[in-house]
């Protein structure tokens, strides 16, 4: 056990190391626009969020039941020892960690329930509403003659924002938000370079990549993922409604994913017949 925290902490710092290199680099590389462009998407493709609207009904009345819940019983007793390190920026703070605090929850309570396969229906709606349709079906073809794995499992589970290693990480990093501004950023830059790969978990999963190729693809483009991923949390932090970006966010996790294959296909075509045999 002991062990077991040593390493999880080694992991932490040189994350935290590898975070703050990239920190520039993720700024630079734009891919934060791309959960902008999910909801850009969303409101001109209304259909692909409401295919999904059950689900997104009960995220929504879960997001403000718990958000209700925790800003009732803590929102005050954080904000009083929050003003002890930030003064007047206390209740923004405050709202700031009752939001992570929610996320958390909803995550640990209501996501494999109703949310992840939502979540993984959108992604491969708006695959296919960019040009993508093939890539789905060859993802769940290669999933349903495997015999040793479960489709639904297979293409829900990736879609899980937070592992149990990752809930530890994201309960260690909370205290930051004390720090005035540069500790939010922090946050949400730490926690942007964990999660940010994870939202394109289904989209490795479609493609049939293993977990060698996963960590390639991932850290040929750390940055991009890290900027990804600070975004789709600030996003998820705003209060009652932030759920609601979940879906949004994978709206623009999809969007990504369909220019990265056309990208792909595109030099693969280019490729002359004789050079794909020796590659």
């Amino acid at each position: 056990m002991v062990s077991k925290s040593h390493s999880l902490l080694e992991n932490v710092r040189h994350e935290a190391q590898e975070t703050a290199t990239h920190g520039w680099q993720a700024f630079a590389s734009l891919s934060w626009l791309w959960p902008v462009r999910g909801i850009l998407f969303s409101i001109m493709h209304p259909e692909i969020i409401l295919s999904v609207r059950h689900a997104l009904l009960k995220s929504l009345v879960a997001s403000a039941v718990i958000f209700g819940v925790l800003a009732f019983f803590t929102f005050v007793p954080q904000m009083a020892i929050l003003a002890i390190f930030t003064g007047p920026l206390a209740p923004i703070i405050a709202l700031i960690v009752v939001g992570a605090e929610s996320i958390l929850l909803i995550s640990f309570l209501g996501r494999a329930l109703f949310i992840e396969p939502a979540l993984t229906h959108v992604f491969d709606a708006t695959l296919a509403a960019q040009g993508q349709s093939q890539l789905v079906r060859d993802g769940k073809a290669r999933a349903q003659s495997s015999a040793t794995r479960n489709v639904g499992s297979a293409l829900v589970k990736p879609l899980q924002a937070f592992s149990k290693d990752g809930m530890i990480r994201y309960l260690l990093t909370l205290p930051l938000n004390m720090i005035p501004v540069v500790g939010t950023v922090l946050f949400l830059l730490y926690n942007g370079h964990t999660s940010g790969p994870v939202w394109h978990s289904h989209y490795f999963e479609l493609k049939g990549f293993s977990k060698s190729q996963r960590t390639a693809f991932v850290e040929n483009k750390r940055a991009e993922y890290t900027a990804f991923g600070m975004m789709t949390l600030l996003f998820n932090f705003i209060p009652l409604v932030g759920l609601l970006f979940s879906f949004t966010n994978t709206v623009g996790a999809a969007l990504w994913a369909a220019q990265l294959e056309a990208r792909a296909n595109l030099i693969d075509s280019q490729v002359p017949p004789d050079q794909k045999k020796t590659q």
